[in-house]
């Protein structure tokens, strides 16, 4: 049990990392963008064997690269709630578009 516990907590820290350096990245060198809350999903899931469920949302939205061309990125870490159609400041990279982060501020 002890292991599968340090398993959980080493794989939670290799994501909540990944995520962190991802962000830092894409403030230091994206390409800031306004963009529109397309869709919003909203999950269960649930954890470690634990059979509870909880509740994961996730938010997406569609915004006009430089080339001019629309798309839509799933946000990372938006921190707050979001609603359909709100607009949002977002900064992006161009080699990885599909994931945006949301700039505090909005």
């Amino acid at each position: 049990m002890l292991y599968a516990a340090i398993a959980l907590v080493g794989i939670f820290a290799y994501y909540a990392f990944r995520t962190y350096v991802w962000q830092f990245n894409a403030k230091l060198n994206g390409v800031d963008a306004e963009a529109t809350v397309s869709w919003i999903e909203r999950v269960s899931r649930t954890g470690g064997g634990d059979p509870a469920n909880y509740p994961v949302t996730y938010y997406y939205v569609r915004f006009r690269k430089e080339d001019g061309k629309e798309t839509e990125a799933r946000l990372l870490n938006p921190g707050k709630n979001l609603e359909m159609g709100s607009r949002v400041h977002i900064r992006y990279l161009p080699w990885r578009e599909g994931i945006a982060t949301l700039m505090k501020g909005d």
